[in-house]
């Protein structure tokens, strides 16, 4: 069984306060906020001797960072951040709010897309698992149907994955991802 974890550095929370689990049989998912990078460093710690196998850093985190946390979790798991294309960054920039923010994951064994949310006064996260490319698709045409802010994908959307994803919004909102930079 795979163990993902998804870190967000959203103000004034914690992993107690602000995390949600999905599981099934093939893999474990966390979603979970922190309200520093010193909580979040702790967190790679824990996730580490956990058995992690993989982290994502919301776009918050930077490379200097996330080296640190994979020294954290003496290279024990890969460890990439959310990461936009210049153009995406320009539009990322440009936003007045970043309170409505999407987050778009690869999970094995869906059959339907399974949503969960993070509310909190500074941050209200969608997170929309997915199975497949189509199906992720489908989740962010949602998401920018309904208002979200931005857009951040897992470290399985490659280059060309998220570009398909950007396309599917038709550039309705900024579009960055874990894997831009695997």
């Amino acid at each position: 069984m795979s163990k993902f974890a998804l870190i967000m550095n959203v103000s004034g929370v914690s992993p107690e306060s602000y995390s949600k689990v999905f599981e099934n049989e093939d893999s474990y998912n966390l979603f979970a906020g922190t309200g520093s990078m010193e909580m979040a460093a702790e967190l790679v710690k824990k996730l580490a001797e956990e058995g992690f196998d993989l982290i994502n850093l919301c776009g918050d985190f930077d490379d200097d960072i996330t080296k640190r946390f994979i020294e954290i979790g003496q290279g024990k798991m890969q460890i990439y951040h959310a990461d936009y294309f210049p153009e995406e960054m320009a539009k990322l920039e440009a936003l007045p709010s970043l309170k409505e923010y999407g987050f778009i994951c690869i999970v094995g064994g869906l059959e339907k897309i399974e949503r969960l949310a993070l509310l909190s006064g500074e941050c209200n996260t969608s997170l929309m698992l997915v199975k497949d490319l189509e199906m992720a698709c489908q989740a962010a045409e949602a998401l920018a149907a309904e208002g979200i802010n931005f857009i951040e994908l897992c470290s399985w959307f490659d280059q060309e994955r998220t570009r398909a994803i950007i396309a599917a919004v038709k550039g309705a909102v900024p579009v960055g991802s874990c894997g831009l930079n695997k």
